[in-house]
């Protein structure tokens, strides 16, 4: 079989699963339902407390400023049904029937509407846990965040805790590795530096909305971009042997076929057409990459073996003056926001639009109650890494939390100066002294 093949049939093989799934549950529940009648009908009153204790005894005002406590039947028939969701869900918190309505009909010049972003979030409230991004919300073009900004405004504070002072100031780009905290970290700590930049192209529409004509257009442009660079070469999925994908997924130097996600986002439509990857190297571990039209248009991705930040930063900040310089060439330029920053499909990936991280190893502090806390009130997030068929590797993924409202620079130097506090952590409980995490969290938590 093809490798076109192969992954065409692994990705509809995914959404079939899914499909069958989703259609198993609805017939279960038809029959349930059918016993259930067969059995007893039960009173009006039944229902309507069954109906009830599903919306959560809320009393909800429909568009028509109707006071109702019948969620599912007076909140219109197009409105979602999110009774599914959890009581943290943000979708379910900020998608009011006022919010929807007032948006429901409304559209982006490019023809982007309300259901385009919000499909991720509705599509799969049992498979996404949590779903991914913001709720599972995705905007389909740049001006999805002016035209939608009742409901991406909200999300957007949700996740950044930084909307306000976006609006304030406008939104400052630094990527002087001078600026960057001298520091020295304990590289017997440190396995991997990873940095990536996501960016997306004036006049052409995000990910979950991008027609193929569009995508292939996007490829184009930046394949012919990356001839600038003096090394490394571009090959797209479609020209890969199913050897050289399964290589290079393997060595986690390509993203991986969209799963039920991914494609109920739109995010994977007519994959893996329009796709690709650039390296610098293709022998070892590459220095610069370029990924095409996984999710944004662009991510531009920098690595090394060990714990050298500057190194690696100056790779990645060298790499996308000269990838702008090229487009502005060609006269593209990336999408930017004079408050929000780098605007992408995710409103995760705003503002710098960057993920710095060190692959640390906290094999004792890991595993202590509390780390999870201190590390977010470091202003970072951990990812556990995992190897084959192990549970616990002590093993993370350390990057910044934080993408909007502060530079490239700021952001790194949070990384650096949290890292080095969890290595001097593990350093401790390494040489048998007992500490407290939950109150060193408290602390920092209050300092910040």
């Amino acid at each position: 079989m093809s490798f076109l093949a192969s992954r065409i049939a692994a990705a509809s093989v995914r959404a079939l699963g899914s499909t069958l799934a989703v259609g198993c549950w609805i017939q279960q529940e038809k029959d349930r339902r059918v016993q259930c009648e067969t059995i007893s009908q039960p009173p009006a009153s039944s229902l309507e407390h069954t109906m009830q204790t599903i919306a959560g005894n809320q009393t909800y005002e429909t568009p028509n400023g109707k006071k109702t406590d019948n969620y599912l039947y007076d909140h219109g028939d197009s409105f979602p049904n999110l009774t599914r969701h959890g009581p943290n869900s943000l979708l379910k918190k900020y998608l009011t029937p006022d919010v929807y309505e007032e948006l429901k009909d409304k559209q982006t010049a490019s023809g982007v509407k309300l259901e385009d972003l919000i499909q991720g979030g509705i599509a799969l409230p049992w498979g996404a846990r949590p779903p991914r991004g913001i709720a599972g919300v995705y905007a389909g073009d740049a001006e999805s965040y002016t035209t939608f900004s009742v409901l991406l405004s909200p999300l957007i504070e949700a996740h950044h805790k930084a909307l306000h002072r976006a609006r304030l100031r406008r939104h400052r780009t630094n990527l002087d590795v001078q600026g960057l905290s001298q520091r020295r970290l304990d590289g017997a700590y440190i396995l991997y530096t990873r940095m990536r930049l996501a960016r997306s192209l004036d006049g052409f529409k995000f990910a979950p909305c991008i027609g193929r004509s569009e995508r292939r257009a996007v490829e184009r442009l930046l394949r012919d971009c990356s001839r600038d660079w003096p090394q490394g070469s571009y090959v797209p999925l479609m020209e890969m042997s199913n050897n050289q994908h399964e290589d290079l997924v393997k060595r986690q130097l390509l993203f991986a076929d969209p799963d039920e996600f991914a494609i109920s986002t739109g995010m994977g439509r007519d994959w893996p057409d329009g796709r690709g990857i650039y390296c610098d190297s293709w022998n070892d571990l590459p220095h610069i990459m370029m990924w095409v039209n996984a999710q944004d248009h662009l991510w531009i991705i920098s690595n090394a073996k060990g714990g050298d930040v500057q190194g690696v930063f100056t790779r990645l900040s060298m790499a996308v003056r000269s990838l702008e310089k090229s487009l502005n060439d060609r006269g593209h330029s990336f999408v930017e926001d004079p408050n929000l920053g780098f605007l992408n499909a995710s409103p995760v990936d705003i503002g710098t639009a960057l993920r710095a991280s060190l692959y640390v190893k906290l094999v004792r502090l890991g595993q202590k109650p509390g780390f999870d806390d201190l590390v977010r009130r470091l202003r970072l997030e951990a990812r556990p890494l995992k190897f084959q068929s192990q549970t616990y590797t002590g093993m993370f993924d350390i990057a910044n939390l934080e993408a909007l409202g502060k530079t490239e620079v700021d952001l790194i130097n949070l990384m650096i100066d949290g890292v080095g506090t969890l290595i001097d952590l593990e350093k401790r409980l390494e040489s048998g002294e007992e500490i407290d995490i939950e109150v060193i969290a408290q602390k920092k938590g209050n300092r910040n």
